[in-house]
């Protein structure tokens, strides 16, 4: 099991702290309040009035014993008693004893007995005792002889001397108030050892233990809902301060991707866009300083090659003029030398103006625009080059073989352009398209019957447009050979080519003025089952907008031969923190077939 660590332990330790608090204060308030309940239901005055009204029962008790004593002791000095007790007249006596039996109602028995416990004679009420309701009480008195009584002669004391008499009085009264008294004897009891052990069992051991018991589920659940609680969070947060080291060592490709909707989530994500921001900052930085230093070395070759052709191309045609000899093979020798002079220093010539173009490529001059309205004159102007033609009969030849469609929405797509330099961009992707097109058709079986004039088309050129978040995306689709996955990485490096006849710089332009428009640009595969080129402007008004428009309006270099600092380049780079990896066909209108109409080993060269 993982240690928590300084962060957790905190959070842990709020909540349970947050938790105990309430309940402490709930212990301590709940011990007094029933202290006072229990001082309140074992108050002293109730004992003491308890122990008086238990005295009242018990005196009641003794005096009702007492009287019946009292009375036995009446019955005994009785005279008629005595002298009958002693006559050995049994009738007499037997009479003497109903007549007290029935002036005595408490009376259930007398009985007249010897020393020895022989009977002289007895008398009984005329009904049985009933235990549920009588108590009984047995009361033995000796009978004194009476003086002047038959017999013997009385004797100076009650002792036993065989000749004795000893009344047994039997008394019986309710039992309603002993019964009381036992019942409140033992409630007193009962009540006593309450008061005694209240404290110790209600408030020590029950209801401490109840506190206790409830004391330790509350800290243990506090402990595991903070714990549930900080975990997550803390393990987000060490994500991202593990995040925070290959960063700082120069990766920039790390991404936490936190999920989530609260504060840790948020910050994970703008971490994330912060690095996409920096590393494509740093793409930017890198590209315009290569853009730079190729830019000084096509001013270089320019130069270096610009300067001797004409020299050579004078030298050639001057031994061609001034030579007037005869012979044949050297005069064809002369005319073949000029031809492929003439031929190849035109060659120069068109690669120095390439150079030369390419070495005092513009600065971007953005405007407010609209990108929906540029996209639909520039697909009137591609379709009057097919129909009538302009004055570069290439471009008229070119796209007449080629079904070129432009499919842009009709809502407004605000964004910041340079029409000119955006045109020629868009003009050279769809050139590239056309060109793969045709030497793919060169490239096929019979590819000659398809230059002649009625031949059917190459293929197929898709301009679509569409507004996604805070950008607007042009996608460029052919159904051409496509391009090689092993040269999408380097394709908009400049001099990088497979045509024979290229020089690699096409696509390095487009990408330059793409980047001066603070967009990025991406080769992908069509859906047509040819190249994609996606460019992704961003919206008017967005900070990627104003960032572009800025540097724009600050006119700092972009990619000019002058050596321009990493900090002043990255004040001019747009961010792409809101780029989205475009799917292969995602969002865009898939029309016309998606068949290839030519081989596929002819890629795309990336020239103009």
């Amino acid at each position: 099991m993982r240690i928590p660590g300084r962060t957790e332990r905190r959070v842990v330790a709020a909540i349970l702290v947050t938790a105990l608090i309430p309940l402490v204060a709930s212990i301590v308030v709940a011990r007094t309040v029933i202290a006072r309940v229990s001082a309140t239901a074992f108050q002293p005055e109730f004992g003491v009035h308890l122990d008086r009204a238990l005295g009242v029962y018990a005196e009641l008790a003794a005096a009702i014993k007492q009287g019946m004593r009292f009375e036995a002791e009446a019955i005994a000095a009785a005279d008629p008693l005595r002298q009958s007790a002693f006559a050995g007249d049994e009738p007499r006596l037997g009479a003497e004893l109903a007549r007290l039996v029935a002036a005595h109602p408490a009376l259930v028995s007398l009985r007249v007995e010897r020393c020895g416990g022989e009977l002289v004679g007895a008398r009984e009420r005329g009904r049985p005792v009933d235990p549920a309701h009588e108590k009984t009480l047995t009361v033995r008195k000796p009978i004194e002889r009476a003086a002047g009584s038959p017999g013997e002669p009385a004797l100076e004391d009650a002792a036993c001397d065989g000749d004795a008499r000893t009344l047994i009085a039997t008394f019986a009264t309710p039992s309603a108030r002993f019964d009381e008294l036992q019942e409140a004897q033992a409630f007193a009891q009962a009540y006593r050892a309450i008061e005694r052990e209240h404290r110790k069992e209600y408030l020590d051991e029950s209801y401490g233990d109840a506190f206790a018991a409830l004391l330790g589920a509350t800290i243990v659940l506090a402990v595991l809902a903070g714990v549930l609680v900080a975990r997550p969070v803390v393990d987000r947060i060490a994500r991202l301060a593990a995040a925070t080291r290959p960063v700082a060592e120069g990766d920039l490709s790390v991404r936490v991707a936190l999920q989530g909707d609260d504060e840790v989530a948020d910050l994970g994500r703008a971490f994330d866009r912060m690095l996409e921001e920096l590393e494509g900052s740093r793409a930017r930085i890198e590209f315009l300083k290569r853009m730079g230093e190729w830019q000084k070395m096509a001013r270089h070759l320019a130069h270096e090659i610009k300067n001797p052709l004409t020299p050579i191309q004078l030298a050639v045609e001057e031994c061609h003029r001034r030579y007037a000899g005869s012979d044949p093979a050297y005069q064809r020798l002369l005319q073949t030398t000029l031809e492929v002079v003439e031929e190849e220093v035109g060659t120069l010539r068109r690669l120095v103006g390439e150079f030369s173009s390419f070495a005092r490529l513009p600065q971007a001059e953005l405007e407010p625009s609209d990108l929906a309205e540029f996209l639909r004159e520039q697909g009137e102007r591609f379709a009057a080059v097919e129909e009538a033609g302009r004055e570069h009969a290439s471009d008229e030849a070119l796209f007449g073989r080629v079904d070129l469609e432009f499919d842009v929405p009709d809502a407004p797509m605000p964004a910041a352009l340079d029409r000119e330099m955006l045109r020629r961009a868009l003009g050279n992707i769809v050139r590239n398209a056309a060109q793969a097109l045709r030497d793919a058709q060169r490239a096929a079986p019979g590819g000659g019957a398809a230059e002649r004039p009625g031949a059917a088309v190459w293929g197929k050129v898709r301009v679509s447009a569409r507004s996604e978040g805070q950008s607007h995306l042009i996608a460029v689709d052919d159904d051409g050979p496509g391009i090689d996955p092993a040269v999408r990485d380097s394709v908009f490096d400049p001099y990088v080519t497979t045509r024979y006849d290229g020089t690699g710089l096409g696509l390095s332009i487009v990408k330059k003025i793409v980047v001066d428009h603070g967009g990025t640009i991406d080769v992908l595969e069509s859906p047509l089952g040819g190249a994609r080129f996606v460019i992704r402007l961003p919206r008017a008004g967005t900070p990627a907008a104003r960032a572009a428009l800025g540097a724009e309006r600050e006119g700092e270099p972009r990619a000019s031969g002058e050596p321009v600092s990493p900090a002043t380049r990255g004040r001019e780079l747009f961010s792409e923190g809101d780029r989205e990896a475009t799917p292969e066909g995602a969002g865009l209108p898939a029309r016309g077939s998606g068949s290839e109409s030519a081989p596929r080993d002819r890629r795309w060269s990336g020239d103009a």
